[in-house]
């Protein structure tokens, strides 16, 4: 039988990347920091506690990422109301959806330094996406190859 639903969803190896380019960016701003990328179904697919980072970045980083899933960056807006509420939602922070494709594939979040240092790290991982999305010329193949798993 034939399924009728097909989720997109970051790969390991874009996962891996977006943490990479945290981990540097983290480091250039000279702030440890924990990373999580999790995806479309809010499983945590890349995760980085840089030494030094707080205990409780984890924690934090992999909240914000799976509240993001919900389609707000955790940045900008509140969750509805009750939301959180919820294990592991939060509504502050740093965090992202991951779109790739004009479809979204997972979420972002980062924890360890202030509100403005955190945010600055997901930005770096949101455009190493961009980057490797960019160098695909088109097609299914072309997608699976800038990130996506079927």
């Amino acid at each position: 039988m034939k399924s009728s639903h097909v989720k997109f969803s970051v790969s390991h190896l874009t996962a891996q990347a977006i943490v990479f380019a945290v981990v540097e960016r983290a480091r250039s701003l000279g702030v440890p920091h924990s990373v999580a990328v999790v995806d479309a179904n809010g499983l945590v697919m890349a995760l980085c506690r840089m030494a030094g980072a707080p205990l409780v970045s984890t924690e934090v980083a992999q909240s914000r990422a799976f509240a993001a899933l919900f389609g707000a960056p955790t940045r900008r807006e509140a969750l509805p109301a009750g939301g959180s509420r919820l294990p592991r939602v939060v509504s502050i922070g740093a965090g992202s959806p991951i779109v790739l494709a004009g479809r979204a594939v997972g979420a972002i979040g980062a924890s360890g330094g202030t509100a403005e240092q955190d945010l600055d790290c997901v930005l770096a991982g949101l455009a190493t996406l961009r980057e490797r999305a960019g160098r695909r010329t088109g097609g299914a193949v072309e997608e699976r190859r800038a990130g996506l798993d079927r």
